[in-house]
This record gives C-alpha cells, sequence and structure tokens, in this order.
C-alpha cells in the first residue's frame, strides 16, 4: 500500500495517498465548490453524519463528514479514536487480511495543539475519503428493488449464487478474525460481471472487531446478526446453502452436530428478532425520523413523517366531515365503524387512502382507553408493528382522536388503500368462474399461500383473534401466477411473548368458521391448509388429528356464539 502524506487546511490535518494535494484549497477541502459545480452530490444526511458522493475528472470517490451531534458522542472520543480514524484504521486491516473491502484515500482529523485546535478535548469532527467501488451497489437495495424485476429463471440461479457467495465472505471473514458488529446487506456491496457472478465487498467499518480467528460463539453471534434480515425475506434453501458454503469455506465436517447448530441459528435468530421488534414497536408513536405527532385543537395523534402537514389539515380541522360528503366511497357503515375511500392531496398528487371512524358506544369507552389503547391506536401501532415484522398490511399513515376533558373519545385512522384488492371471499368466487382445471390450480396455490402466510404471523408471535375472510384482502396475480395477501382490520391483533396453541387454534377456526358452508371448500382443501400450515414436510405429520379435531370444536362453539347473538359469521 503506497505510503501517506500529511497536510494541513484550514485547522484539519489531513493523510493523503500522493497526488491527491489538488482536492484541497487554503481553507481545506473544495467541497463548497463541487456542490456548486454539481460535481458532488449529498447520498445521506444526519445529524451525526454526512455522506457525500463526489465525481472528479479521475477521481471518484466518497466523503464521509462525521460530526460529534450529542454530549454521549463527545464522551465516547475523550476515550476512543475519531470514527473517521477508526474506520481508516479498519479499513487498512481487513484489506491486508485479504477481505475484499473499499480503499481510503485520506483521513482528516482536527489539528491539536496549535493556534487552531489549541487543546485535544475540543468537539471536533473527522472525515474519510473512500474510492469509489465502480459498477456497485449495496446489497440490500439490489435484493428489495433490482432482483424482484428479474425473471424467474435468472432470479433464482442469481439467489443460489449470492448465497453461495455470502457464505464464503463471512467465513473469510471469521477466518481472518474479522466480526462486524453492524452486519446486514445494506453494508455489502454488490458487483455482478457480464456472467451474473456476484462480488461482495465489506464496507462501513467502523463497527468492526479484528483479532485472532473467531470462536464459534462469536461467529454465531455475528450470523444471527446477519440472519436478522434474511429469515424474513429469504427462502429456508437458501438460507442452508448459504450454510453450506459457510460451512466448506471453514473445513469443518458435515456431522449430526452441524444440523443442530443450524436450528439452534434459526431458533436463536428468532428470539432476538422477538426481541428487537417489541423494542421498536413503539417507534410510530413518538417523534423521529419516520414518524411525528400531529395536534389541531382537540384532536392529537400520530403521522408517518412523509405525510405533509399540508395533507392532514383539513382533516384534522374537522375529522368528521368526509364522511358526509357523497363524493367518497363508503365502503362499511354500523355502529362499531364506518370507512370511506377517498382521494387525499398531496405533493405528487392525489393518493387513494381508506378512512375509518371508531365512535363511542358505550359511555366506558373513554375511560377504558386509560388502560389499553383505544381501537384506532391498536390499529395502527399494529399495522406498523406487522410491517416491521415483514408481514402484508396496508401502511396506516395517521390516527387521531378527539379529546374531551382529557379523555380519548372519537378515534380516526387513515391508511394506505391496496389498488384492486378484494375480500377473500369476493376473490374465491371470481375464481370458480374460470375452467374448472384452472380453478382448481389456482384454488390449491392460494390455500397454500394462505396457510404459509398464517403459520408465518404464528411463528412472529402475533395473534389476529378477528381472522375471518372478510379482514384478508387478494390483489390479482402477477406474471407468475402468485396473489398478495394483506390482513386488514388489526383491532383484534395481539402481540405474545409465547404464543399458545389455544390462540393459534383460535385463529385457524375463526377463518375455517367464515368458510363454513363455502361450496367450494371440501374436506380436502381444509387437510391442505393444516398441512401446509404445519408444514407436514419439515415436522412430519405427527399430531395433525388433534389439531382437527381442536379446530373443529372451536368452530363449531364459535357457530354457537354467532347463533345466540344473531350475528352473521363473516
Amino acid at each position: 500500500m503506497a505510503e501517506f502524506i500529511v497536510l494541513e487546511r484550514g485547522g484539519v490535518r489531513w493523510q493523503i495517498r500522493p497526488g491527491l494535494e489538488y482536492l484541497f484549497g487554503p481553507d481545506g477541502l473544495r467541497l463548497e465548490q463541487w456542490l456548486a459545480a454539481g460535481q458532488a452530490q449529498i447520498v445521506k444526511h444526519g445529524p451525526h453524519r454526512t455522506v457525500y458522493h463526489v465525481v472528479l475528472p479521475g477521481l471518484d470517490f466518497y466523503l464521509k463528514h462525521n460530526r460529534l451531534a450529542d454530549c454521549r458522542a463527545r464522551l465516547r472520543e475523550l476515550v476512543r479514536p475519531s470514527k473517521a480514524r477508526s474506520e481508516y484504521e479498519h479499513a487498512r486491516a481487513v484489506a491486508a487480511r485479504h477481505v475484499p473491502t473499499f480503499e481510503p484515500l485520506a483521513l482528516g482529523e482536527p489539528c491539536t495543539g496549535t493556534l487552531t485546535c489549541p487543546t485535544r478535548w475540543a468537539g471536533r469532527d473527522s472525515f474519510l475519503i473512500t474510492r469509489t467501488l465502480r459498477e456497485t451497489q449495496s446489497l440490500h437495495s439490489f435484493l428489495e428493488t433490482t432482483l424482484p424485476q428479474w425473471p424467474m429463471r435468472r432470479r433464482t440461479r442469481l439467489r443460489q449464487r449470492l448465497a453461495v457467495a455470502l457464505g464464503r465472505l463471512l467465513a473469510r471473514m471469521h477466518n481472518a478474525g474479522i466480526a462486524h458488529h453492524d452486519l446486514h446487506p445494506g453494508n455489502l456491496l454488490l458487483r455482478l460481471d457480464a456472467e451474473d457472478q456476484p462480488e461482495l465487498f465489506l464496507i462501513d467499518l467502523h463497527a468492526v472487531r479484528i483479532g485472532a480467528p473467531l470462536s464459534w460463539r462469536a461467529r454465531r453471534a455475528n450470523l444471527i446478526l446477519l440472519n436478522h434480515w434474511f429469515s424474513l425475506r429469504s427462502e429456508r434453501t437458501d438460507r442452508l446453502r448459504f450454510w453450506r458454503a459457510y460451512e466448506a469455506a471453514t473445513r469443518w465436517i458435515a456431522s449430526c452436530e452441524t444440523i443442530h447448530r443450524i436450528a439452534d441459528l434459526e431458533r436463536r435468530t428468532l428470539a432476538s428478532n422477538v426481541r428487537i421488534w417489541r423494542k421498536l414497536d413503539r417507534r410510530c408513536l413518538g417523534n423521529n425520523r419516520r414518524f411525528r405527532r400531529v395536534r389541531v385543537g382537540d384532536i392529537a395523534g400520530h403521522a408517518v413523517a412523509d405525510l405533509a402537514a399540508e395533507a392532514l389539515a383539513s382533516l384534522l380541522t374537522n375529522p368528521d366531515a368526509p364522511f358526509e360528503q357523497p363524493s367518497n366511497i363508503a365502503l362499511k357503515r354500523s355502529p362499531s365503524s364506518s370507512v370511506i375511500e377517498l382521494d387525499l392531496p398531496g405533493p405528487n398528487g392525489p393518493r387513494r387512502v381508506i378512512y375509518k371512524r371508531f365512535p363511542v358506544t358505550r359511555w366506558s369507552d373513554p375511560w377504558a382507553a386509560l388502560f389499553r389503547p383505544a381501537p384506532a391506536l391498536r390499529s395502527y401501532v399494529m399495522g406498523h408493528g406487522l410491517l416491521l415484522r415483514c408481514l402484508p398490511t396496508p401502511r396506516p399513515l395517521a390516527v387521531w382522536h378527539r379529546y374531551r376533558h382529557g379523555l380519548a373519545c372519537e378515534g380516526y385512522l387513515l391508511t394506505e388503500k391496496v389498488t384492486d384488492a378484494l375480500e377473500l371471499h369476493s376473490f374465491l368466487d371470481r375464481l370458480y368462474s374460470l375452467p374448472a382445471a384452472e380453478c382448481r390450480r389456482r384454488l390449491r396455490r392460494l390455500i397454500d399461500q394462505i396457510a404459509h402466510l398464517l403459520a408465518t404471523l404464528h411463528q412472529r408471535r402475533l395473534s389476529h383473534r378477528d381472522l375471518k375472510a372478510a379482514n384478508v384482502l387478494v390483489s390479482p396475480a402477477n406474471g407468475e401466477g402468485e396473489v398478495s395477501l394483506y390482513f386488514i382490520d388489526l383491532v383484534g391483533v395481539r402481540r405474545l411473548r409465547k404464543l399458545r396453541r389455544w390462540r393459534r387454534v383460535q385463529n385457524l377456526a375463526r377463518l375455517n368458521a367464515s368458510f363454513l358452508n363455502h361450496p367450494g371448500l371440501t374436506r380436502s382443501d381444509r387437510l391442505r391448509f393444516l398441512r401446509v400450515y404445519l408444514r407436514w414436510g419439515l415436522r412430519g405429520r405427527s399430531g395433525w388429528k388433534r389439531w382437527w379435531r381442536q379446530i373443529a370444536e372451536a368452530t363449531a362453539d364459535k357457530v354457537r356464539r354467532n347463533w345466540r347473538k344473531g350475528r352473521p359469521l363473516g
């Protein structure tokens, strides 16, 4: 690696590669000049860091400007090197251990012991310049946006190659004694060659520990960290392919212990994810970069940060007015709630939304809201809770209540509308209009999807006690014959530390009851659903008869209760 030279500009001491002196003027980096000329653009900005992408003739690089945003950061820097220094040293050490990463070009730290910065205890910013890795993109953005647009065969082939490449990279890191404590797809860059062969690079190296080859305990912690993201979005076969590549690169012998390690990793990942979700579930009720509080007079609530205040102004001023306008489509009017569909104005044009009102039906409702969240607030929080757990539901945009004497009274919920979606019953009626063979094929695929989605809901420690056909939306099939499913009406959703069997049976029975008299569903279809839900291929079929009997008994109880109360099954 070439030697670095030292120069001081504008109170900052820089260690730079020879030949890069032209980047600096008398007052430091020529950043303002690059921004004015359009040669630099802001990639990421926050109170603690700003990242710029700079493209100059003959040089393409990223500039990371680290700031001491709060007292904690200032105190931390009294006993640790600056973030730029840490990442600079880690990048050189990682490259020296032959793990692919970025190339540092320059490091900038405030001068100490000089007239420009006389004391080493002053609050300081630090800078890191790194060469751009050509033709790369974030693995996260590639998997979320680019890969789904590819044809199925090419997508499957690349997924398999990525799993192998990622397993080999992790093994290489761990064998070299490198543990990344912020390991997720956003901190990996991907480059594809002409034949779709992937090459991965490790970035954002501030949270890296470098030492001796990792023990199994340290490896497991790092693997769980990466699996947080992939366990929610990737297939089990791809995760197994990753593990086999990792195992081969670490030269471990396949054995019964290996199978136990894989199962242990999956269990620990789920437990870790559950802890993280519980910490983040109330984030939607605060003021932060994603959410904000709203208030107009006696109306107060919460909204997502990307929803313009102007769009909500008229609704907050008079929340009941849209329900009286004949131009808005009424979807439901009952004593418990009213639901309409309307256009919400926005900077990019109107967006179609669903607006729901929860009236006060009993005198005790406002007092009950002091001890548990009101239905509108529960729906808003659990909507974001489902999205956090990668479960499909229309995104909640805002929630508010009218307050009287400090008590929450009428509640209002605003959510996005799923385009062209149908309730599950209506979608099935449409299926039956198809030719018999095509109808059975699509029905089986739909049953498999619903059963798998419900098993995932329960695996992630959520229960939906009002899981009826009317509360499941189905969007039209895509080019590969798959439909998209969405949970709605989330008042009955609960987060649980441990999901008991009787709750799972209740959820399944509620869904079964809504299809009790449906002429198109046979006992074989119900057994197919149960087989997929219980994952016979993974866990075997032992005990399914007991599940069948318990669901049948719970369904009969539900039918009797609704008959006594005069309610339809829905």
